[in-house]
């Protein structure tokens, strides 16, 4: 479809049209803020998942990650860090084996909380992309009917099925639900890849957040065989 002809049929638009034009025009605004704001943001969340894969390297200490951690404050990976570190530090420095399931409970439970903390910065939005997904086509088929009705009418008041009559009625009712699929398809596909990409994300998340804690325990029994055992009897 032509511009022009687009420009032409709303210069010509009833009340039906121009509503549904004018409310899928408002949500598209949204639409196309979110769509920038996620590819921008997932583009940075690569980059830190593929910093972080360098920093941390094979097998990290914990004094490794936290290093790391004040490097990149600002990511994911980072605040997951920050709040592992919280729960460490309101541990005792006394460490036994029989401590050491519970102690790194405590910090598996901190991480938890963390990576949740991040799945809902990571899905803001998806319900606004849902929402114009889902109802998109749906006002835009409400204004098609209401146009349609509006030209049977305009048929029966002048009593003539010409083009001429029906056309311009028809077009308009068009446009309607052009403009609810042009609201609708690219919200659809950017809540599809959001999607796809925040399970990955998530993943990648979990597993990182999992080595955090392989590295916590890891010093805690370095720090057991290092102790001093008791002289026996």
């Amino acid at each position: 479809m032509h511009d022009s002809a687009v420009l032409d049929i709303l210069s010509h638009a009833g009340l039906s049209t121009w509503v549904t034009v004018g409310i899928m025009f408002l949500l598209s605004i949204g639409v196309w803020a979110l769509l920038i704001q996620k590819s921008f943001g997932n583009r940075r969340k690569r980059k830190s998942i593929a910093d972080w894969e360098v920093a941390m390297g094979l097998r990290p200490t914990l004094q490794d990650i936290a290093r790391a951690a004040k490097s990149m404050p600002n990511t994911a990976q980072g605040r997951v860090v920050q709040s592992a570190l919280q729960e460490i530090e309101g541990l005792s420095q006394f460490v036994s084996y029989d401590s050491l399931e519970a102690r790194g409970q405590l910090v598996q439970e901190s991480i938890d909380r963390a990576v949740d903390a991040e799945k809902d910065l990571n899905e803001r939005g998806l319900t606004y992309l849902a929402f114009c997904t889902a109802t998109g086509p749906l006002i835009g088929l409400l204004g098609t009917v209401w146009g349609i009705m509006d030209t049977f009418f305009q048929i029966g008041k002048m009593g003539s099925a010409n083009i001429t009559v029906v056309a311009p009625g028809v077009a308009q009712a068009l446009m309607a639900v052009f403009s609810g699929l042009i609201v609708a398809i690219p919200a659809s596909l950017e809540y599809n890849a959001s999607v796809g990409f925040n399970r990955r994300a998530e993943s990648a998340l979990y597993n990182f957040g999992s080595e955090v804690v392989s590295a916590f325990k890891r010093g805690d029994l370095l720090a057991l065989e290092r102790a001093p055992r008791a002289p026996q009897a």
